[in-house]
């Protein structure tokens, strides 16, 4: 599976301009809401903050903890969402409405 750093790592997104990149990305993003992975990706990043606060607090340091969870569910959360929404980005493409 691959890594997507920034929407300009998404294939489907890299020859675009950047205004058409957000533009793109402004259309497909709310689309992938209607997915349960998605909405997965995003009850980890809740949890791996968690996690990471409870971890941090052991070392007397839970928002420092809650960060470093937070930036890692964030990442797999982002991954869940490029996922999704490349499905979309072909209808977008084509000008169908999905």
């Amino acid at each position: 599976m691959p890594i997507y750093w920034t929407l300009k790592s998404i294939p489907e997104f890299s020859d675009l301009s950047l205004a058409e990149r957000n533009r793109s990305w402004a259309r497909i993003r709310s689309k992938a809401f209607r997915h349960w992975q998605t909405w997965l990706g995003l009850l980890g990043c809740a949890m791996l903050s968690g996690i990471g606060s409870l971890l941090g607090e052991k070392w007397g340091h839970s928002s420092i903890g809650a960060a470093i969870g937070g930036g890692v569910g964030g990442f797999v959360y982002f991954q869940a969402l490029v996922h999704v929404a490349r499905s979309y980005y072909l209808a977008i493409l084509v000008g169908r409405s999905t």
